[in-house]
């Protein structure tokens, strides 16, 4: 393999380091929060390697297989927010597809560091291992229990086998692995719960920041709605996520994490991270509530809309945020919920309010292992905020809304005054909850069926016969 890590000292690479960092986490704010440990590839994208163009057509089919896997170094990462649809072909694996897409266009040299609750995918396997076989330094966590049940023959022993290849001529900071923590990677107990991606550079996009609900699992794709958020070209944003990682990967306690910086594509608009485990943080989701107004909004009716999926809701956290919403509902905000699980307690705070639960049950019982339904976790609103009747938020993260998610390691993301973002937030809610086919009253325990409990026949809602479930992955490859 041809080295292109560069032959500069060690000395050299630090005194980059130190120039590249500083001002930037200055301005994030983040200097203060603890250790960055950040190398200057983590940093900054590196300068890719020269690429000469050509418009011959390889000789044979090999040649041209090679050519197509080549990275393109003019591709450009959209920003934004994806959502997938597992019963819409067009749509199953669209989150899948932004991640492949932004992989294949790394080139050697430059970094992708992953966290993942659960890695369990041989097509999303295969592009990490050909992007580190290429040159690129990749880094994988997940969560140990899971790694541990998977064993050595799926996706967790594959990658740490391959990635142990290839590592002999590159700095060890720039090696590529896939190791576990120990519970959580910043704090204690609980689990890493983390789903995202970091990315120097891909093509001709710099610093990229991928994160939402979806593990990097087939099940993801095919079975979940999830979403997933694309920041590019804030350096400051990047910074601040690779201080979490480089704290991550010591799997040590750390103090809490949070900071917020502008955005880079939408004048005077920002975007607020913050990482648990947390502890005298305002709750995520309730740092947008609390500042809802439910009259006065620049839209059609001039009620502030509120839209909220969000899987799970358990503990008094999760009725703490129950009864926020409830709260907007009565002062007149436009509310919709669309959710997998909660307790009863927290079912009973919310029958006042429009709310379904997105299961589709694909046999006799409740099975989430084979169930279709709603995993992501967020919010938006589109209203008046604070005063401002034109204001906009969207929260997307890992987190479900329960005491484990509080002290386990996750992350949110609030994009405020990203109005399209907002808009197009809550139009997928609002089509999850046109299709959802359980209401509170007939709600299904999918996450601990009883086998003794059968499913009323008639009311299974099966998929309609136009939405086959193929295998996991059958057709993602």
């Amino acid at each position: 393999m041809t080295n292109v890590w560069g032959s500069r000292s060690a000395a050299g690479r630090t005194r980059t380091v130190v120039a590249t960092l500083v001002a930037p986490l200055l301005a994030a704010g983040l200097l203060a929060t603890g250790p960055a440990g950040v190398t200057r590839a983590d940093a900054a994208p590196v300068a890719a390697p020269a690429t000469t163009a050509t418009t011959e057509t390889p000789a044979t089919p090999a040649a041209r297989k090679a050519a197509r896997n080549k990275p393109n170094p003019e591709s450009v990462v959209k920003p934004g927010i994806t959502f997938n649809h597992p019963f819409r072909k067009s749509k199953r694996a669209a989150i899948h597809r932004k991640i492949v897409k932004t992989l294949k266009n790394v080139e050697a040299g430059q970094t992708v560091r992953i966290m993942t609750w659960n890695f369990d995918s041989p097509y999303l396997a295969s592009k990490v291992i050909a992007a580190h076989k290429r040159g690129v330094s990749v880094q994988v966590i997940m969560a140990r229990g899971l790694a541990r049940e998977q064993g050595m023959h799926r996706s967790y022993g594959v990658l740490l086998r391959a990635l142990k290849k290839g590592n002999a001529d590159r700095p060890k900071e720039l090696r590529s692995w896939i190791r576990t923590c120990s519970a959580t990677c910043r704090g204690k107990g609980g689990a890493m719960h983390n789903k995202m991606m970091l990315v120097s550079r891909s093509g001709a996009t710099n610093w990229i920041v991928m994160q939402g609900s979806g593990n990097f699992t087939g099940a993801a794709a095919v079975q979940q709605f999830n979403d997933w958020t694309t920041t590019t070209e804030n350096q400051a944003l990047y910074d601040g996520w690779m201080t979490m990682w480089n704290q991550a990967k010591k799997d040590k306690n750390f103090p809490a994490l949070q900071f917020t910086v502008p955005s880079t594509t939408i004048p005077g608009a920002n975007i607020t991270t913050m990482f648990a485990p947390h502890r005298d943080q305002v709750d995520p989701p309730l740092r947008i509530l609390n500042k809802v107004q439910c009259n006065g909004a620049n839209t059609a009716n001039g009620r502030t809309k509120v839209r909220v999926a969000n899987a799970v809701w358990g503990d008094e956290r999760g009725a703490r945020i129950a009864r926020k919403v409830r709260e907007l509902h009565f002062q007149g905000c436009d509310v919709r919920v669309v959710f997998m699980m909660m307790s009863g307690n927290i079912r009973s705070i919310l029958a006042p309010v429009p709310a379904k639960q997105m299961v589709y049950i694909t046999g006799e019982t409740a099975n989430k292992f084979k169930d279709r339904y709603v995993h992501l976790k967020g919010l938006s609103v589109e209203g008046n905020l604070d005063g401002n009747p034109g204001a906009s938020a969207v929260l997307s993260s890992s987190e479900n809304w329960t005491q484990l998610g509080w002290f386990s390691d996750e992350h949110d993301i609030i994009f405020w005054d990203d109005a399209a973002m907002a808009a197009k937030y809550a139009g997928w809610v609002d089509m999850i909850y046109n299709t959802a086919p359980r209401t509170l009253a007939n709600y299904v325990n999918s996450a601990d069926p009883d086998p003794k409990v059968r499913i009323k026949p008639g009311s299974e809602y099966l998929g309609p016969k136009d939405y086959p479930f193929h295998e996991l992955e059958a057709e993602l490859s």
